[in-house]
């Protein structure tokens, strides 16, 4: 789906744009998630799995114009020129589980707790429960993500259950995560 550009005021006065990427965007929303992989291990991915986007842009490009192709909606956060966020929401499509959609989020450490956040969520929700058949909302957050639980469970998600060792760091770390929920029709 194409979501239309608007302008939303930060909580610092910044003023930010939130539209669907156009294809000419593709090297900028690269740029953003793999800034935003090399600050966090929260994210599922790592930078280097993005050289083969940047070796194959076409394939960024494809990956955004499915997009606007399906019911699923991909975000991003306009600072000026340049983008500082993402979010996904994208909607299941087997009979048995079309009731449920997933979202996930990307925001450049510097810009978090300006309240990127909650206008992606409030805008993805707000999709969500405007699709025809969608009753619940899921994301997955490690656990020692405080930060983020704060924001999910701010906007109705709830804790749902437990991922053990969900993402295994270069050490060998293991970091646990925990699936969560929002409910549209309670």
């Amino acid at each position: 789906m194409i979501y239309q550009a608007k302008q939303f005021s930060l909580k610092n006065g910044l003023k930010v744009t939130i539209k669907s990427p156009e294809v000419n965007d593709s090297l900028k929303l690269l740029d953003n998630i793999v800034s935003v992989s090399k600050s966090t291990n929260y994210l599922l991915s790592q930078p280097e799995d993005y050289d083969i986007y940047y070796q194959n842009i076409k394939l960024e490009e494809d990956f955004i114009n499915s997009f606007k192709e399906k019911r699923d909606c991909l975000l991003c956060v306009y600072l000026d020129d340049k983008i500082i966020g993402n979010a996904a929401l994208r909607f299941n499509i087997h009979k048995k589980d079309q009731h449920r959609t997933n979202i996930g989020i990307a925001i450049q450490e510097k810009y978090q707790g300006l309240g990127i956040g909650s206008i992606l969520f409030d805008i993805m929700i707000d999709i969500a429960k405007n699709s025809k058949g969608i009753d619940q909302i899921e994301l997955d957050v490690i656990s020692t993500n405080e930060k983020a639980k704060r924001l999910y469970a701010k906007k109705g998600f709830v804790k749902t259950g437990d991922i053990p060792h969900q993402l295994k760091l270069d050490d060998g770390t293991y970091l646990d995560g925990e699936m969560m929920v929002l409910f549209l029709n309670k």
